[in-house]
C-alpha cells in the first residue's frame, strides 16, 4: 500500500512539482526502501545475531581519534562550533567556517534492527533517547548506557515512521508520505492527536519555540507546535548560493541546525534565521563496520544533543552502535600530487 501510495502522489506532483533533482531522490528512496526493506531486515537481524561491536578505534588520524574513557568523562562535544561562532562575530565573515571532524569520546550498543529515523535527548533521571524508526516503523525509549529498549510503539503498516522531537511534554513523530505528524504524551506514550501537513516528512527538531522540519529538499519548515501550521520557512543555501538539498534528520545546537545530508556522512550547520550554510561536520570514518549487503542503507541518520551537559551522540540506519563524540578542527589535507 505505501508503494502505491507513493505511486500516485509522485504522478498527481503533489510533493514538489517541477523539482526534478528532489522528485528523482524520492524515487531512488522509495526504491531503496521498498524493493530492499525485505532483504534489509534479514540483514540486520544476522548483523546482530553474529556481530559484536568492536572498541573504537583510530581510522584517520585527520578526521578522528579515540581517547581513553577517563579524558572523555566530562569532556565538552560542541566547544568547536562556539569557537567558530566567536570567530565569526568577531570579524563579521560570510565565508563558510572550516570543516570540523571528530573525535570519539564514548562508544555505546545500538540495536542493529533499527532503521533510525530520528534521535533525541531525554532530560529526565535514567540517561534515555526517544527514536523513531522506519520499516517496522516504531517510537521508542531507549536506555542510553545499554541501547535496550524500555517501551515502544508501533506504528499501523502504511505509515513510515520518520524525525522525531520532544516539545511540552509531548512527542512528535512525522511519516514519510502519509502526510501525517503523530503526537504523543511523553510519559504515557499515548496517541493525543494526529496533524496534516503537505510534504513528505523527514526530519524533525524544535528550537524551544516553533518545531523545525525538513522534507529532503533544501527547505527548512517552522510550525507552530499547537496547530502545526507553518509560521516560515527557509531554503539553505551555501556560499555560492546553491541549494544544500536532501537535508534529512535535524539537531538543534547552540542556536544552529544540525542537518545531515541522506545518504552522505556529512552535517549542514544551518543558519535557521537565514538558511545560510555556516560550514560542515565531516563524520567520515565513523561508521564502524559498513556492510556491502545493507545496498547503502546503513547511513547515517540520528543526532542528539545534551545542552545541559554538552554531549552529542551520533548513529545511524541498521548501526550496531551509539558514539559520543566531540567536534574538532580538522587538520588541512594535503593536495594530491603536492610533495
Amino acid at each position: 500500500p505505501k508503494f502505491i501510495s507513493a505511486q500516485r502522489n509522485m504522478s498527481r506532483g503533489k510533493i514538489h512539482g517541477s523539482r526534478s533533482a528532489r522528485s528523482q531522490g524520492s524515487f531512488m528512496k522509495i526504491i531503496a526502501y521498498v524493493v530492499g526493506s525485505v532483504g534489509l531486515l534479514v540483514i540486520a537481524y544476522l548483523h546482530g545475531q553474529s556481530e559484536e561491536v568492536a572498541p573504537a578505534t583510530v581510522r584517520d588520524n585527520d578526521r578522528h581519534q579515540t581517547r581513553s574513557s577517563e579524558e572523555n568523562i566530562e569532556r565538552p562535544s560542541t566547544l568547536a562550533i562556539l569557537q567558530l561562532q566567536q570567530a565569526r562575530a568577531s570579524t563579521n565573515s560570510t565565508s563558510l567556517d572550516p570543516t570540523l571532524g571528530f573525535e570519539v569520546l564514548e562508544q555505546l550498543p545500538h540495536d542493529p534492527q533499527a532503521f533510525t529515523q530520528g534521535l533525541e535527548y531525554l532530560p529526565i533521571p535514567g540517561e534515555r533517547f526517544i527514536e523513531g524508526t522506519g520499516m517496522q516503523s516504531r517510537l521508542r525509549e531507549v536506555d542510553i548506557a545499554s541501547g535496550r529498549v524500555l517501551r515502544e510503539v508501533q506504528l499501523d503498516p502504511q505509515y513510515f515512521g520518520e524525525g522525531v522531537t520532544v516539545f511540552n511534554g509531548k512527542v512528535y513523530q512525522l511519516t514519510w508520505r502519509s502526510f501525517k505528524a503523530f503526537v504523543y504524551n511523553l510519559t504515557t506514550f499515548q496517541r493525543l492527536e494526529t496533524k496534516t501537513f503537505d510534504t513528505e516528512g523527514w526530519g524533525l527538531t524544535n528550537d524551544g519555540r516553533s518545531l523545525i522540519m525538513s522534507d529532503g529538499s533544501e527547505r527548512l519548515f517552522f510550525r507552530d507546535p499547537a496547530t502545526f501550521a507553518v509560521t516560515r520557512t527557509v531554503q539553505v543555501l551555501d556560499d555560492k548560493r546553491k541549494p544544500v538539498q536532501s537535508l534529512n534528520e535535524l539537531e538543534y545546537v547552540r542556536g544552529e541546525v544540525l542537518a545531515n545530508v541522506w545518504h552522505s556522512d556529512r552535517v549542514a550547520r544551518i543558519d535557521p534565521t537565514s538558511g545560510r550554510l555556516l560550514g560542515w561536520i565531516d563524520l567520515r570514518g565513523l561508521h564502524p563496520s559498513r556492510n556491502p549487503m545493507a545496498r547503502g542503507e546503513d547511513v547515517l541518520n540520528g543526532l542528539a544533543w545534551d545542552a545541559a551537559r554538552d554531549r552529542l551522540w551520533v548513529t545511524g540506519k541498521l548501526w550496531p552502535a551509539l558514539f559520543r563524540v566531540a567536534l574538532v578542527g580538522r587538520p588541512p589535507r594535503r593536495a594530491e600530487g603536492g610533495g
